[in-house]
């Protein structure tokens, strides 16, 4: 009985204890959320005493981030510079593909309605993805999920459109003004001087760093450290030249995880092309088990013998010649987002997920909530670090809490590849009720933690044991093998 009766009092010791630390943990956190400031600081700077000339910001980059940044502020009655080094239309290598929650936001602009007018855009009703060892599935996620999940419109259509958007509002769109070293901050007035490379200059009192993923700008100021990793191609082939019957399809190949391919169907029966590599792995530059260097002979290998892709291709498709372009993923390379009178936002920022390479989403988020950030600030008359520190908050809670497990997702479809094929092994088993779950996550509306809810873990847990009996025990064939004789490296 005595022992018994030890053994209560330090199994409830034990409970207390823990009850004591989930307590204080719990305690703590609500404490934190009280003390959060949530509102700007009050400064000197009201609209009033902004001199003659000058502007509340200077947006450096008139891409999808910078020109939503001007255009909420415009429209909230601010006086904005949005300026962009060419001049409009111009184009952007991208894969093309925008996400649902940047197509609201083009939707709130009246962009959409431009684009379906001019027959620019593409929505996305049927798509799918083909797993590692070959497993496939394309199905319409569409009538699931009530909204196509993305669209694919040119950059070069989409850019002049949003830039407009932003002009229309009210901002002050300065093209082919390239800038130059001259970028200096006054403490005594508060304000900026931007000086472009043929001596225009501007001054006001927030500087915006949306100038893309090498971002110029902000390395010249000190807040980007490194260079991107990331590298994209792209190349469209012209319509009627292709077999592809679907609207978008993710190809995931062994030999480029945690990168992949991808083909979009754009307007007027065109698709887009593209090969992403993303950084993964314990070596500076590393991208799983390529370089940056490999992507000319993916591209290239993929269109002319890639099982999957060379299918969708057709055998004549007429295709352009492939252009790359550079990815900062994941914020990588940036000491902050943030300071006294500076904000970056978009490419420039590493808004790029580090397990799709989706970006345009998050740049057109980041300028949202930029804008509403700088307007708060301007309201408040403060726009120093206490104040922009609101800015990051807002990025994080909007999208930015999902990169971490995007990277950890990324590193963990590199080392076992097997986890992609239970994920087709269940979308196959389940149909469209899994695909539209699987858009919703890759398409930033739900979170990544979505894959760890019980209802959605347990089903993927069993269909891995599936995967791994049919793939150690039963032997079955591999799908995805590159024919003999294609150069690998």
């Amino acid at each position: 009985m005595l022992n018994m009766r030890l053994e209560d009092v330090k199994e409830n010791k034990v409970l207390l204890g823990a009850a004591a630390v989930t307590a204080a943990v719990g305690g703590g956190l609500l404490l934190r959320r009280a003390l959060r400031q949530t509102k700007p600081i009050a400064g000197p700077y009201t609209p009033a005493t902004l001199p003659a000339g000058c502007y509340d910001a200077i947006i450096v980059g008139a891409g999808p981030s910078g020109s939503v940044c001007g255009f909420y502020m415009a429209k909230s009655g601010a006086k904005v510079a949005l300026l962009d080094k060419e001049r409009f239309p111009r184009d952007k290598i991208c894969g093309d593909a925008v996400c649902t929650p940047a197509i609201h936001i083009l939707e709130d602009m009246g962009v959409i309605e431009e684009l379906r007018a001019a027959d620019e855009v593409k929505f996305a009703d049927n798509g799918g993805f083909i797993s590692p060892s070959g497993l496939a599935y394309i199905g319409n996620s569409q009538h699931k999920l009530g909204t196509a999940a993305a669209c694919a419109v040119r950059r070069i259509d989409l850019d002049v459109r949003v830039a407009r958007a932003a002009q229309r509002a009210g901002a002050e769109l300065m093209e082919e003004f390239e800038v130059g070293t001259e970028v200096t901050f006054s403490k005594e007035e508060g304000l900026w001087t931007v000086k472009s490379t043929d001596g225009k200059v501007v001054r006001g009192r927030m500087l915006v760093c949306a100038d893309g993923s090498t971002s110029r700008l902000a390395t010249q100021l000190g807040y980007c450290t490194a260079p991107p990793q990331g590298v994209s191609s792209r190349a469209y082939i012209a319509g009627g030249s292709h077999n592809a019957n679907f609207d978008g399809l993710v190809f995931y190949p062994r030999w480029s995880l945690p990168g992949y391919a991808a083909i979009f169907k754009h307007a007027k029966d065109e698709l887009g092309f593209c090969y992403y590599l993303i950084p993964c792995g314990a070596k500076e530059g590393q991208m799983g088990s390529c370089t940056a260097d490999d992507l000319k002979r993916l591209h290239e290998n993929a269109i002319k013998h890639d099982p999957f892709i060379s299918a969708a291709m057709g055998p004549n498709p007429k295709c352009e010649r492939m252009r790359a372009g550079s990815l900062r993923v994941g914020g990588q390379g940036l000491r902050t987002t943030y300071d006294d009178h500076v904000i970056i936002i978009g490419d420039a920022a590493g808004f790029i997920d580090p397990l799709t390479g989706e970006g345009i989403h998050t740049a057109m988020m980041a300028g949202k909530v930029a804008a509403e950030t700088l307007l708060a600030c301007r309201e408040a008359g403060n726009y120093s670090s206490k104040n922009t520190r609101l800015y990051e908050r807002a990025w994080m809670d909007s999208f930015g809490h999902d990169f971490k497990l995007s990277q950890k997702g990324a590193e963990l479809i590199w080392k076992y590849p097997i986890l992609l094929d239970a994920c087709a092994n269940e979308v196959q088993r389940q149909g469209d009720a899994m695909m539209s779950k699987w858009a919703e996550v890759m398409t930033n509306m739900r979170p990544k933690t979505y894959f760890l809810r019980p209802d959605v873990a347990i089903p993927l847990g069993f269909a891995l044991i599936r995967e791994l009996w049919q793939q150690k025990v039963v032997g079955r064939p591999d799908k995805y093998v590159m024919p003999a004789g294609v150069p690998s490296k």
